[in-house]
């Protein structure tokens, strides 16, 4: 019996590492993530999001803000995307086109605060046409668990017999007066940026809750998600509360969630399993871009 528990025990040990290793390679891979698994508790995250000036160039200034930032010493760059467009704007922010989002770690909120009092610091952001800040609490032990939830979230539907999200089967599109299909037409944004990367999509979201039957509803739209999440091995690379730091918005949570990629993006999007939920999604007020990854390029 002994021998039998720890039998049990191994292979259990030995599907979470796989687990943990699998979404770190997808990481560091297709996300350009730089995020270290381990970090102080008292690390402060910073996500901006950046309008370069017309006729800028938007991975040059970039560039020039990565080098400012991380050349002092107190920053480090994570997470980097281009965004391709604004999925839904927030009622709580001017309507902007944002051309870019970075995440950046401090080694706290403190020297975070010193650093943006600097000229340094504002000169950096004056760069650009326009800028908005949001803070993240990203707990270390959050973000390592989300992986086994989609792990012991999978075993669930297993076991239950729960079929396969795959292959996503198309859902009849809402058609313009044009006659083309009105959300394709706004997907093919993402196909302006294959050469940056195709092999991943990472949605950018701040998430304010709503009622508490908006709630209800968006948990229950969450669970469908988690089960795809599970399945296909994607899902939130980085979740945590948000922070205000600038302006009067208010959001609960901030959420960077990876896809594998820009077809598998619009597939699902446009898929019979995701209209058939998405109108669950029910935030309070919430800003959600999708950006493709370019750490790796800066």
């Amino acid at each position: 019996m002994k021998v039998f528990t720890f039998c049990v025990v191994l292979v259990v040990v030995a599907v979470m590492a796989w687990q943990h290793v699998r979404y770190v390679r997808a990481r560091r891979g297709p996300n350009q993530d730089k995020q270290r698994q381990l970090y102080a508790g008292s690390a402060f995250h910073v996500l901006t999001f950046l309008r370069v000036p017309a006729g800028g160039d938007v991975l040059d200034s970039m560039r020039k803000l990565r080098s400012d930032l991380e050349g002092g010493g107190q920053a480090e760059m994570v997470y980097a995307g281009r965004v391709a467009l604004i999925g839904l704007a927030s009622s709580q922010l001017p309507e902007t086109d944002w051309d870019a989002v970075v995440l950046v770690q401090y080694p706290s909120r403190a020297s975070f605060d010193a650093v943006a009092e600097s000229a340094a610091y504002r000169a950096s952001l004056e760069r650009f046409a326009e800028t908005f800040s949001q803070g993240l609490d990203r707990p270390v032990a959050l973000n390592l668990a989300i992986p086994q939830f989609l792990l012991a979230v999978r075993v669930y539907e297993l076991v239950t017999g729960k079929g396969s999200h795959y292959p996503f089967v198309p859902a009849a599109g809402e058609v313009g007066a044009d006659g083309e299909d009105a959300q394709g037409a706004r997907l093919a944004t993402l196909d302006n940026l294959r050469e940056l990367s195709e092999d991943s999509v990472v949605v950018v979201n701040l998430l304010k809750g709503g009622t508490e039957a908006q709630r209800k509803a968006d948990r229950g739209y969450g669970l469908e998600m988690a089960g795809l999440f599970a399945e296909g091995g994607h899902g939130p690379i980085h979740i945590g509360r948000a922070v205000t730091i600038e302006g009067d918005a208010e959001f609960d949570r901030v959420a960077l969630v990876y896809y594998p990629g820009i077809d598998y993006m619009k597939e699902m999007l446009g898929s019979t399993f995701y209209q058939g939920i998405v109108s669950g999604k029910q935030p309070g007020d919430t800003l959600a871009a999708p950006t493709v990854p370019v750490l790796g390029r800066l």
